[in-house]
């Protein structure tokens, strides 16, 4: 019995790391030539998708050294360079999915101004810290001497297999709870169904990533201790390439929707826009955000330290169109009924002379601010 299953390795990660460095290029062309605003969320997922690349490189220096063949006609020397490189290529993995989740939260927390979700945000936030930190202390001591990995003849010991396990499914619980946190609050906006579902879409990108997560984790509990190890685990490695890849698409997506309006025009605009309120608790008397947000539309949002004050709208705010900007409008209201129109962050570099919107009377209705137009 013969085979060699490597090639569909080396092809899975030159296609999945080729589209997943295209997303994190654009998503850094969409913030600094159009937005002209990189956030901490951007380079995290940069130093995602650096660790997504070494990973791939891991990989392939796996199929190198026996993984695609059967067991049986791989050599004990290929097959410790094999076990070698599975143990850098999953700490890499590891990490690569850290820094993700961790730019994910990030953007929310740029996003979501309801004070409850974005303490839980933050709780998430040191649950992710502290499991990677636990995960990359276990995989630095996986064995003593650490050589034992590979060369399972050496004299010393091993964590056991329910250590890894343990981190398997922190790893999905947190998956989960990075896809939960957004959905109550776009569920109590009130906005049109179509919008409604448009935001859905953009924030339940990651409901694939866990799918592809729960189903990785199937697999590698049906063939973990298989007696052809070399030849089955071929499926663990595409999924595990294929999920830390999509992760970073996935969480590219919000970003690059100011790409399709360049390329698209009116088109995307029709197509993607949808009214935004701010995404906090609805019986809030925090104001509501009116206007067309962009998907990556994820700047600072403060809370006003005074209630007749509006707080500043990020740069990151604004959809660069060609020389227009659509600049999200803030409107909120003072003890005494009047209204008033945010001034525009000064990162937005707008014509001063440029008619932001005007008041709206306490018995006016809500519309839609008007277009800004920049020098471009």
């Amino acid at each position: 019995m013969s085979g060699d299953r490597s090639g569909s390795i080396v092809a899975c990660v030159a296609a999945m790391t080729f589209l997943s460095a295209m997303a994190v290029s654009l998503r850094f062309y969409v913030r600094a030539k159009l937005l002209r605003s990189v956030k901490s969320e951007d380079w995290c997922m940069l130093v995602s998708m650096i660790l997504c690349v070494v990973f791939g490189v891991f990989v392939i220096m796996e199929s190198q050294s026996g993984l695609g063949r059967h067991l049986a006609e791989v050599s004990d020397e290929e097959f410790s360079g094999y076990r070698k490189w599975s143990y850098f290529g999953t700490l890499c993995y590891n990490l690569s999915l850290c820094f993700t989740k961790l730019s994910i939260l990030l953007l929310y927390l740029r996003v979501l101004t309801h004070e409850y979700i974005r303490k839980t945000t933050w709780v998430v936030i040191a649950i992710v810290g502290i499991y990677n930190a636990w995960s990359v202390g276990m995989y630095l001591t996986m064995c003593i001497p650490l050589a034992k990995v590979w060369i399972g003849e050496l004299e010393g010991r091993c964590h056991p297999d329910t250590v890894w396990w343990a981190l398997t499914y922190l790893h999905i619980i947190t998956d989960f709870l990075i896809f939960i946190i957004p959905i109550p609050v776009v569920m109590t906006m009130t906005v049109p169904l179509r919008q409604k579902i448009g935001l859905l879409v953009v924030f339940t990108f990651g409901l694939f990533v866990c799918l592809i997560s729960v189903f990785r984790t199937v697999i590698l509990n049906k063939l973990l201790y298989t007696p052809d190890l070399t030849w089955d685990l071929v499926a663990i490695a595409n999924w595990s390439t294929a999920e830390v890849n999509a992760a970073v698409i996935c969480g590219c997506m919000p970003t690059l929707r100011p790409l399709l309006a360049k390329a698209f025009g009116p088109l995307a605009d029709r197509i993607f826009s949808y009214q935004h309120q701010s995404l906090e608790d609805p019986e809030s008397t925090r104001p509501r955000t009116i206007g067309s947000l962009p998907l990556n539309a994820f700047g600072p949002r403060r809370r006003p330290k005074a209630q007749g004050a509006a707080p500043p709208v990020d740069s990151a705010l604004s959809w660069t169109e060609g020389a227009t900007t659509l600049v999200l409008t803030q409107v909120e209201s003072n003890q005494n009924n009047k209204s008033q129109i945010t001034n525009m962050d000064s990162d937005a570099e707008l014509n001063p002379s440029s008619d932001v919107g005007h008041v709206v009377g306490p018995n006016e209705e809500l519309k839609q601010p008007p277009k800004v137009y920049a020098r471009g």
